[in-house]
């Protein structure tokens, strides 16, 4: 006869609740209960005390004082000024009725500290405020007949400001954390904003620049040749279509981005093209373009696809705008483990001036992959030259 466990119903788990979960003055409470608790203890410990003054009290009058200056820290994070003085004053009852409160006098360290680095309003004057306070608690301790004298008053004031102190570094890391966490979110931002800038400028201009440039051939069509218009004004849609297609493709990856739990990464299109497929359908609008590659070709990153080709494209709409019906070279090589794009073209107008958008997309680009591109006129042709390694992948605040 085999022996199982007893299986457990269901309604009978335990309910686990993550500590960071509760509300911040619950985990204070909890600290404040502690300290109640350890104060009504006979533990023997010499608690904090400030005047040497021993009067007989009613029995409830030390529960009391206790209370105050334990179990009010659970608004020591939401309402710090609020607990300082309750605290403060608890103290200062105790200290004058002689009452000995154990370790409870130790909630007023914590309201100090936590006065400092958390209370937003009023800071400066509830600070001046508790000084007074501490002094005129002097003068009345001493009125009481007190035997402390005034280093001991100042020794004692010096104590409290420890935790003042202590405070306010937690106040001024929390704050520079914050300032960071803040500025980081916002280069996050801009990176997100500038990529998709970058590739609505290259999907857009490209097509754009293509279908220019067919339109004005077709404009020099004679009459006669209506089947070499209808091809031109066919491959017009084409290329319309297909610019649509690339921008649905960008915002689909934005808006997934942007649904996200938690934030993500920048938004980045899937790859859905190559050189190859690039320099092909140039080649079917008629554009002269010719692509040398490796036999086999090499293994790529997705990111690294995805800017080789986009580099590509942004050099071929360069040299249609620039030198129209140029001839266009591009060669792609893999070697020492590095693959390298190279697009050149003749310049038959103007030399290329300041690099303009284009330009300074291809360079960060290529820079947050941590590649390399050159560009420039050289002999009378234009060059564009990027290199990676195969596997690379897009890290943020990489720049040139």
């Amino acid at each position: 006869m085999s022996s199982r466990p007893p299986v457990r119903d269901p309604r009978q788990r335990r309910v686990r609740v993550p500590w960071d979960g509760l509300p911040v003055w619950v985990r204070d409470a909890a600290g404040g209960l502690l300290l109640f608790v350890l104060s009504l203890l006979p533990l023997g410990v010499a608690g904090v005390e400030l005047g040497e003054l021993h009067h007989a009290v009613a029995e409830w009058v030390p529960p009391v004082l206790i209370a105050g200056q334990s179990l009010t820290l659970a608004a020591r994070r939401v309402a710090p000024g609020t607990a300082l003085a309750v605290v403060g004053a608890s103290f200062a009852a105790a200290q004058l009725a002689g009452v000995g409160t154990g370790v409870a006098g130790l909630g007023l360290f914590v309201a100090i500290y936590s006065f400092a680095a958390h209370e937003q309003r009023h800071r400066r004057t509830i600070a001046v405020a508790v000084a007074a306070g501490y002094v005129l608690l002097a003068f009345a301790l001493h009125a009481e007949g007190s035997p402390e004298r005034l280093v001991d008053w100042a020794t004692f004031f010096l104590v409290l400001t420890t935790p003042w102190f202590v405070g306010l570094l937690v106040r001024r890391r929390v704050a520079e954390q914050a300032a960071r966490e803040m500025q980081a979110a916002e280069d996050a931002v801009r990176e997100s904003r500038n990529l998709l800038a970058r590739d609505l400028h290259d999907i857009v201009t490209h097509h754009v620049t293509a279908m220019v440039v067919q339109a004005d051939s077709a404009a020099y069509l004679d009459a006669s040749e209506d089947a070499e218009r209808a091809r031109t004004l066919e491959t017009i849609g084409t290329t319309g279509r297909r610019a649509l297609q690339e921008l649905r493709s960008l915002l689909g990856a934005l808006e997934q981005t942007i649904a996200a739990p938690g934030g993500g990464p920048a938004p980045r299109e899937a790859v859905a093209h190559t050189v190859a497929d690039l320099v092909a359908e140039a080649r079917q609008r008629g554009y002269p373009v010719v692509l040398t590659e490796p036999a086999t070709r090499p293994v790529l990153s997705d990111e690294v696809a995805l800017t080789l080709y986009r580099i590509a494209q942004e050099a071929l709409t360069n040299a249609m705008k620039h030198s129209p019906g140029a001839p266009v070279e591009m060669t792609l090589t893999d070697h020492d483990g590095r693959v390298e794009l190279r697009v050149v073209n003749d310049v038959t107008g103007d030399p290329p001036g300041v690099p303009g958008r284009g330009r300074r997309g291809m360079a960060d680009r290529a820079a947050l992959l941590g590649g390399r591109l050159d560009t420039g006129a050289v002999g009378g042709r234009f060059e564009v030259v990027a290199s990676f390694a195969p596997d690379a992948h897009a890290t943020p605040g990489r720049r040139r």
